[in-house]
C-alpha cells in the first residue's frame, strides 16, 4: 500500500506531548544524520509543539513507527478509501 492511500491520525485528547513519536520516527532520524541539519528551524515528520504532537503531512512516509511506540495510542494509521 503506498503512502498515499494511508495517514497519520492524531488523537489531541489523548497525547501527552511525551515526544517519543519524534525520537522513533525514521525520516526523523534520516534529518538528523544531515551534518547540516538545523533541527530548530527546519520542517520535521512529526514534532511536538506547545505538548502536543504535530504531524507534517508531507514529510510523514506513514510506517507506523510512531503509532507503534505511542505510550497512550494517540496516533494511528487510517487508511484512505
Amino acid at each position: 500500500m503506498a503512502k498515499e492511500d494511508k495517514r497519520l491520525v492524531l488523537s489531541e485528547e489523548d497525547c501527552i506531548g511525551c515526544g517519543i513519536c519524534v525520537t522513533v520516527c525514521p525520516t526523523n532520524l534520516k534529518q538528523e544524520k544531515d551534518i547540516n541539519f538545523d533541527v530548530d528551524a527546519e520542517p520535521r515528520a512529526i514534532a511536538v509543539d506547545n505538548g502536543q504532537a504535530v504531524i507534517n503531512d508531507d514529510l510523514c512516509i506513514k510506517c507506523g513507527i510512531c503509532t507503534k511506540n505511542c505510550p497512550v495510542d494517540s496516533l494511528t494509521i487510517e487508511v484512505l478509501a
